[in-house]
This record gives C-alpha cells, structure tokens and sequence, in this order.
C-alpha cells in the first residue's frame, strides 16, 4: 500500500537536496518504513537493521516536524536481514506492523528467525499478536488485500527453518492468519512488489529471489491473481535475480503498471524498466540504468512534474555502493541528477514528506563503502514555483477504510480530492472546503488494494 501525494508544479534543474541531522541510529542488512504511526500528521521512522555495533535494532522514531526525530522506545525485537511493512491491519484506524528477521542466537546459539504482527495500541504502544507466521530472514514482505474482504493479508518470503518459503497468509479479520497454501515458489535473497498489472481489479505479485541460495537458481516470476483465492504464473521474457529489489509504477502514464527490476543474475548486476505493453507481455525499454545488486529502490514523483522517477541504491558492476536518482523525463528517457547521496547497499530507501512542505524527502541506510553502518535522511529543497497550487501535507488512516487527507493552499476555495491507481486515470473522491480546517476526510476501500496517488485540485 502506496500513498504519494501529488503537490505543486516546480522547476527540476533546481532540484537539490540537503543532508540533514537527523540524529537517527545507522543501520545496515536494513529495512525502513515512513508512515504515521501516532495520527498526529507527521511522518514517523520505523528502522530496523544491523545497528552501528552490528546488533540487530528495530526502533520507532517519532518526527518533531523540526528535522529531528524522538526514540518512542517501543518494545519491539531487533532484526536484521529484515523486512517489514506497515498498514491497517484490523481497520482500527491506526498503522500495524509486521517485522521479519534475524534476530539473533539463542542458548544454543543458533539463529533466531522472526516474524511478528505487531498491532497499534496508539500513543507508541504495540501488542504482539502471536500470528504464528514462520521466522525468516533474507527476505520480504507485502501487505494487501488479495480477496477483496477489506483485510490486508500478508506475502511473506525469504529463509525460514523449513527453508526458502513464499506464502500468502490470510487475514481473518479477527487478529488471526491462515495459510492459503498458494503454491508460489519459496524465494531467499527475495524482493516482492504488489500490483494490479492487467487492471482487472485483482491483485498481483511479482516476486523474485533465488531458491536454493545460490544464483544459479535465481528467478523472476510473475502470478496473476485469479479472484478466487487462486494464482497462476504468467511467462514472461524477466530475467531470473537475486539479491535485488522490484516495484510497480506507471512510468508512462498508459494507465497500465510497469516493472522496475534490479538484482544479480548469472551474467551480472542488472537495472531495467519493463514496459507494461498489456495482454501479459512486457519489453525492456533499455533505459541505460546502472546494474545494482544487494539493492533498494523506490519510486517517486520527488519533483512534483506528474511522472515518477526512481531512486536506486546498491553495489555496481565494479562492486561499488552507490545510491542514485533518475528523473523520469518522459518518452522513456530518465537522467541521472547526482544529487549527491551517499552510495550504500544491503539496505532501503524511501520517500516521505518529513517536514510537510510539499516535497518529498528521501532517507536511505544501509552498508556504505567502509562497510559500516549508515542512516541518512536529505531534504528535498526542489521550488516550489507557484504557492497556490494546493498540495498534500499529510494522510492518516481511520476506522472502517477512511482516510484523512490534510492539505496546504489558500483559503476560501473549494477543493476536489482525487484517487488514481496509475497517476493517469483519476477518479472524483469529493469536495474538501478549505473556509475551515484544511483537511478532508473520506472512505476509500480501494486503498487497502494495491498502489494508491491522492492529489487534489482546485476548481
């Protein structure tokens, strides 16, 4: 699940960004996640990862809006080789959690391998749910709503004691999961991405990893989801990698989602856009991005111009860390902007809006090149060309698939919210009136599906 919010049009050759002090812990073998995890309009930091000593941490940072951030000391297990996700999990109206990883030795000294379900009490606290899912590491997560129940089930890959697994688990909707024994192969080293591909209103994954640990072994597949609780792989030309990073967007805007894929296959590290061209088929588009392994991606509108660009960060070809940002320039060209962020790998990266002015900022952690642990956060100082064009600041969960959508721009209009799924087809949500507080609140079950963009207009 994937909120982006679309703000105001800017100049991109004045993009820059500035590194912050943020005074977040580093962290590599790192998996982070933004979100709003207290409801108060501001987007916190879940991070977990090998922590500057190389122990494993899983911390909950609340954002002070003033470019620091505040340890909330939640009591959640460290991991590293982690994954975790983030979403409603029991439409209470707050951000749950599942964490997986490794989480150390135990008496014996053999490895602890978690996966926990941890669901928000509110004000910083969690419970564990005991969902009883298998401990892996080297893996990852999803959450979205495979049988249209309004529950976010579970995708959950990786190293477990059994061995490489891929299992969606179902949410009942009463704090229990059930294995649906969905007949995926089991991955290690994995990446996954959720996506409706073929817009037939059902969710898709694509996963990719290696099944025995070894690159000879690494694939690429796609399963479509069929709606009834079944998934099919569908044949693709993608090439098998491991150790590697996907994620779904519509880089040209036709409406339909298209593939980033990056990882180490048995001829080297590879980057590539796959152009969604429908009917299950899907081309290379060779757009010249530099092959990454031990890798993170993410995708983002970061300059406001309606097209998502991407950032990647891992190990090249000469087994160099770096971290990069393409702008998506259209006609399926992206240029490299060097903004300037320090190169890391075997960690992850995300955009969120820390300080609400509008533009994204990206944190990124992970290994750097001496090998040790980083967290970086950098602000994004791209002009903002015209301040009255309205844009969203913020957006928070509530009960029941509601959402609150908090927004900036000048007072005494009428504002009309929007949804898309692909940035191209817009659907009408309702009229916000910003004579009072500006923020909107609306029911979107859609939301809990997949990828969702909000943006909002005036009339």
């Amino acid at each position: 699940m994937v909120f982006i919010a679309i703000g105001a049009r800017c100049d991109a050759g004045a993009a820059a960004f500035t590194l912050t002090n943020s005074a977040l812990p580093a962290a590599g073998y790192s998996s982070v996640l933004c979100g709003d995890f207290n409801n108060d309009g501001n987007t916190d930091v879940l991070l977990t990862g090998a922590g500057s000593s190389f122990s494993p941490i899983c911390q909950l940072w609340h954002n002070q809006t003033n470019g620091l951030f505040a340890n909330l000391n939640a009591v959640f297990p460290g991991v590293s080789s982690s994954a975790v996700a983030c979403g409603d999990m029991e439409n209470g109206g707050r951000m749950d959690l599942i964490l997986t990883g490794f989480g150390g030795v135990d008496v014996n000294n053999s490895p602890i391998c978690l996966s926990q379900v941890w669901h928000n009490l509110g004000k910083g606290n969690f419970t564990n749910l005991q969902a009883d899912l298998p401990g892996i590491d080297t893996g990852a997560v999803a959450l979205g709503d495979f049988y249209h129940e309004g529950n976010l089930d579970i995708l959950l890959t990786g190293y477990s004691a059994t061995g490489a697994v891929a299992q969606v688990w179902r949410n009942l909707g009463n704090g229990s999961f059930t294995n649906m024994n969905a007949g995926l192969p089991g991955v290690l080293y994995s990446s996954v991405a959720l996506g409706d591909y073929d817009n037939d209103g059902n969710l898709d994954i694509l996963l990719t990893g290696t099944t025995n640990g070894f690159g000879n072994a690494a694939i690429t597949q796609l399963w479509r989801n069929l709606g009834n609780g079944t998934f099919t792989n569908v044949s693709t030309d993608l090439p098998g990698v491991t150790q590697g990073a996907v994620a779904w967007g519509d880089f040209n805007q036709a409406g339909r989602l298209d593939i980033l894929l990056t990882g180490y296959t048995q001829t080297g590290a590879v980057c590539q856009v796959w152009r969604n061209l429908g009917n299950d088929a899907f081309t290379n588009m060779n757009v010249g991005l530099p092959g990454i392994y031990q890798s993170s991606v993410a995708l983002a509108d970061y300059d406001n111009d309606g097209k998502l660009d991407i950032v990647i960060a891992g190990l090249n070809s000469q087994d160099q860390p770096i971290c990069q940002l393409w702008r998506n320039t259209g006609n399926w060209v992206f240029t490299n902007i060097n903004a300037g962020f320090t190169g890391v790998y075997s960690g992850s990266v995300a955009w969120a809006d820390f300080d609400r002015d509008g533009r994204l900022d990206l944190l990124l952690s992970g290994l750097n090149a001496a090998g040790d642990p980083t967290t970086e956060v950098y602000h994004n100082n791209t002009a903002l060309t015209n301040d009255f064009v309205p844009r969203i600041i913020g957006l928070k969960p509530l009960a029941n698939h509601g959402r609150e959508l908090s927004f900036g721009g000048p007072p005494g209009f009428s504002y009309t919210v929007w949804a898309s799924t692909n940035l191209t087809q817009w659907a009408g949500l309702g009229i916000a009136n910003e004579e009072g507080a500006p923020v909107f609140q609306f029911t979107d079950p859609a939301a809990n599906a997949g990828q969702r963009f909000y943006r909002v207009s005036r009339p």
